[in-house]
């Protein structure tokens, strides 16, 4: 009882073949590096509104101590 090309076909029709994993891999690494761009953006003004942040507390706690409030 020999395998025959008729049951390969079948068994591709079943299982992943390495053109279709590659080809899901591809997929996949595409999506994983625009979530990644995505979290660099959201980072990068993070970093930029607490530097932003920082200076206003600065300028707060000099007017404070200037108005005498703290």
């Amino acid at each position: 009882m020999a395998i025959t090309n008729n049951d390969v076909e079948k068994l591709k029709e079943v299982f992943a073949t390495k053109e279709d994993l590659k080809q899901s891999e591809d997929r996949v690494v595409t999506r994983l590096d625009k979530i990644i761009r995505e979290q660099e953006k959201a980072r990068e003004d993070r970093v930029f509104a607490k530097a932003k942040d920082d200076k206003q507390d600065q300028r707060l706690d000099r007017l404070e101590a200037k108005v005498g409030i703290a």
